[in-house]
């Protein structure tokens, strides 16, 4: 998956199916420092609507299919236990943790990331204070 797809899976997720475009351009500028074109958005979206991750319907709010709303919460999850790691292990703060699991979160495995989550003790919140997620697919969960 492009990180692209997986920010706009998360702001998808995030905004419960409130996003438009524009708001997805602004939320990526905010977070990343970029302004996306509008049509390479589109791009995305179509890619990820091909795959049945998006429900679109043009100039409505987007919507994320169960299976969607399943990804974007594993991927928010395996970013979370990320976090765990680098700020338990490294001694990062926990804005730091959170910054640094952000970029390398679609590196690793869903393997790795649950072994991560077993070393700690399947951890319900990561240290900036969200709750970490679980999905359908999540490996704890079927423990």
């Amino acid at each position: 998956m492009l990180d692209i797809d997986y920010q706009i899976l998360k702001i998808i997720y995030r905004t419960n199916g409130k996003a438009r475009l524009k708001h997805i351009q602004e939320e990526i500028k905010a977070t990343k420092g970029i302004k996306i074109p509008l049509s390479t958005i589109n791009s995305c979206i179509e890619r990820l609507e091909k795959k049945e991750f998006v429900e679109w319907v043009r100039y409505s709010p987007l919507k994320l299919t169960e299976q969607g709303s399943d990804l974007a919460k594993e991927l928010i999850r395996h970013a979370q236990l990320l976090e765990v790691l680098l700020y338990n292990e490294l001694e990062l703060s926990a804005e730091e943790a959170h910054v640094e699991s952000e970029k390398f979160n679609l590196l690793f495995s869903c393997n790795t990331i649950n072994k991560i989550c077993e070393k700690y003790k399947h951890p319900s919140e990561c240290p900036c204070g969200d709750t970490i997620l679980s999905s359908n697919n999540c490996y704890c969960e079927n423990e």
